[in-house]
């Protein structure tokens, strides 16, 4: 069977109508509604079809086709970030609306965008399993919004493939790893006293706001370490809640911080220099109070550019886009940290749509972005199990 021929058979109204299908599902507390639109229509294709259980209501589903000893994950979550707030969409966040080529609704970048481009790929290679010298595996993951936790359970169950593509937004542009994630929320303690005589008492706010300015100079030097391929680093402070009343001098105050890690930093390293800003204000100040407690704790990763799958996957952008394509890094996190860290699977990181227009109002996707995903996750699993 000629390649080409397969490809021709990848039809974008197909994309569209599935990707609409799934972004009319909700899917931000929990994704049984998409697992079971997909298990009812992969069933009727007769593939191999399982399931893995990570919560109520929310579960994985993999699909296989082909046998041998070569095999390749495609990889895409079922969960979006909830709507927000209804006011800021121009567009109806639960219907794929189309206007001229981009296609707007809830997760249709992130990532059901990626999810619907495998499965059109998937269900047409299923037609031609005999020719795949090797197992197609597709894992349509939950929970990946919340700490990865579908994909994690793949790996922790021992999961095992030579190599894996994760759907995510990258513009089409291959990445070879993701920035890590920290999340770090800490508390000041105070004492509460009436706002008449604030000397009675000890203002968590102030001393909070003393922290925050550390921490804010500690930001600055974080942002200087710069990867050619992932940027900058970062902390952030992103969240803050303090005070009871107008009149009462608060006795508690709450930050949370959000910092990314380039590949070579560390959590433990992350997580110290924090704490040292901390221990250094306290040596300051003896009345400081301080607890800390880790929220989200993601590792970055990366493989390396000479990894076979690496050239796997421009060859195919190549083929099917004309384009010489540059591997980059993934400046958000994903999912790539299970497969590669926990299962020893050497993994991409794929797909279209781009990460500056995920987690935002009016999401949405480009239909040729997404019609070229389809037939480049296809030839990639033509060229990888040949």
């Amino acid at each position: 069977m000629n390649m080409k021929n397969i490809f021709d058979e990848i039809d974008l109204d197909k994309i569209k109508s599935l990707l609409s299908d799934l972004v009319e599902i909700p899917s931000y507390h929990e994704e049984q509604g998409v697992v079971d639109y997909l298990a009812d229509r992969l069933g009727k294709i007769g593939v191999k079809l399982e399931f893995t259980q990570v919560a109520t209501n929310r579960q994985n589903l993999i699909a296989s086709i082909g046998s041998g000893k070569k095999s390749l994950i495609l990889n895409s979550h079922t969960d979006t970030v909830p709507v927000g707030n209804n006011a800021n969409w121009q567009k109806p966040p639960l219907k794929l609306t189309e206007e001229g080529k981009h296609l707007y609704g809830l997760g249709s970048c992130d990532a059901k965008g990626s999810l619907a481009a495998m499965i059109i790929a998937f269900e047409t290679l299923a037609r031609y399993s005999k020719i795949l010298n090797g197992r197609l595996i597709l894992q349509a993951v939950c929970c990946e919004e919340s700490r990865g936790r579908g994909t994690l359970a793949e790996a922790m169950r021992g999961v095992k493939a030579d190599v894996a593509i994760i759907g995510e937004p990258t513009d089409l542009i291959p990445m070879i790893g993701h920035k890590g994630g920290l999340g770090m929320e800490i508390t000041v303690f105070g004492k509460a006293a009436h706002g008449s005589a604030p000397e009675e008492g000890l203002n968590a706010i102030s001393k909070m706001a003393n922290l925050i300015k550390e921490l804010d100079k500690l930001a600055d030097e974080i942002f200087m370490r710069r990867d050619p391929l992932f940027g900058h680093a970062s902390l952030a402070v992103t969240q803050i809640q303090g005070g009871q009343a107008r009149n009462v001098i608060p006795d508690i105050c709450t930050i949370n911080i959000d910092r990314r890690l380039l590949p070579g930093e560390t959590l433990i390293g992350a997580v110290n220099e924090i704490k040292k800003v901390i221990d250094d204000q306290k040596s300051i100040d003896k009345s400081l109070n301080v607890s800390i407690k880790e929220t989200i704790g993601i590792a970055s990763c990366r493989i390396s550019q000479e990894e076979p799958i690496v050239k796997i996957v421009k060859d195919s952008i190549l083929q099917i886009t004309g384009r010489n394509q540059e591997v980059a890094g993934f400046t958000a996190c994903c999912d790539m940290w299970c497969l590669k860290e926990k299962a020893g699977i050497p993994t991409v990181i794929l797909g279209p749509g781009k990460i500056s227009i995920a987690h935002k109002a009016n999401e949405s996707i480009d239909e040729d972005s997404l019609y070229n995903a389809a037939k480049i996750y296809a030839a990639i699993a033509l060229n990888w199990l040949s």
